[in-house]
């Protein structure tokens, strides 16, 4: 097995776990290729040969291990897209729902992964699309809001060719399972199972108390109209924005391909959830 190493450059831990993780694949003579953009992290200019494009490395590895947080999960989830290459996520970050591995944890946990000692879980992308523009993806959530402007915006949401509803506010999250813990449970969205096959649909501030967040089967196509003549953004997990004129209408469905996440087997979701978001912590206990 060849594995990929991606990391995000800026965490001040990097460079120490990339060099004990390096040196751990030597010395159990365990094939691996390091993302270009890391060369300045590399303590030994030994591993520079190793140092290929990520074109390369994409084409080349059997699995691909992420080393930052959630926000550098997701962003290789961007780059690795449809190749169904599976992350392991390593935690260098603050809550690690998706990079669950701690790096005390990662050298152990790879040998497991050697002996076949692992899960793979797919976890379903977001699709969006608006008139005359590229279609836009989403591990974690698709964002439709106001830009540059104080004022709210009026939306339209059709779900299976059905008028769900239409309200004032400053835009709308339609987040996957994966995402209910991100921006869509700061809105007021629910915690979803991630194996779930839902999406939610989370109003951003709205000018009502009529309207809170839904959940709907992911089988079927969400349509989100924009009614004034304000611009809007669309932002897929954070990343990629782009503002369009209004009305405009996106078209939002599932993906037709998954991101394949490596889980320790004896790790639940919810034993994730407790350690994280100290999930159902009793604040009274001394």
């Amino acid at each position: 097995m060849t594995f990929g190493i991606i990391g995000n450059s800026s965490k001040k831990n990097l460079n120490k776990l990339l060099s004990e993780l390096l040196n751990f694949f030597d010395v159990n003579k365990i094939k691996y290729i390091i993302e270009e953009k890391l060369r300045p992290n590399l303590l030994n200019k030994k591993y520079h040969k190793s140092l290929k494009s990520i074109k390369h490395l994409l084409n080349k590895s059997d699995m691909v291990i992420s080393l930052g947080g959630d926000g550098t999960f997701l962003n290789t989830a961007r780059i690795i897209g449809s190749k169904q290459i599976p992350i392991l996520g390593v935690n260098l970050g603050n809550l690690g729902f998706m990079a669950e591995v701690s790096p005390e944890e990662a050298h152990n946990f790879i040998l497991d992964i050697l002996n076949g000692n692992y899960k793979v879980f797919d976890l379903c992308v977001l699709s969006s699309k608006a008139k005359d523009s590229e279609e836009a993806y989403g591990m974690n959530e698709i964002v439709i809001d106001k830009c540059n402007s104080i004022k709210m915006i009026e939306i339209e949401i059709y779900y299976k060719n059905e008028r769900v509803v239409n309200f004032v506010g400053d835009g709308v999250i339609i987040s996957t399972p994966t995402g209910s813990t991100g921006y869509s449970l700061s809105a007021g969205g629910p915690i979803i199972s991630p194996y779930s096959k839902v999406f939610i649909i989370t109003p951003i501030c709205p000018h009502t108390l009529n309207f809170r967040p839904v959940i709907v089967p992911d089988d079927g196509t969400i349509v989100i109209k924009t009614l004034n003549k304000e611009k809007v953004r669309m932002t897929a997990d954070g990343f990629s924005s782009s503002i369009y004129k209004s009305p405009n209408e996106f078209i939002l469905t599932k993906a037709d391909f998954n991101i394949k996440v490596v889980k320790k087997i004896n790790k639940t979701y919810f034993q994730t959830l407790n350690n994280k978001l100290l999930w159902g912590a009793d604040v009274r206990q001394h």
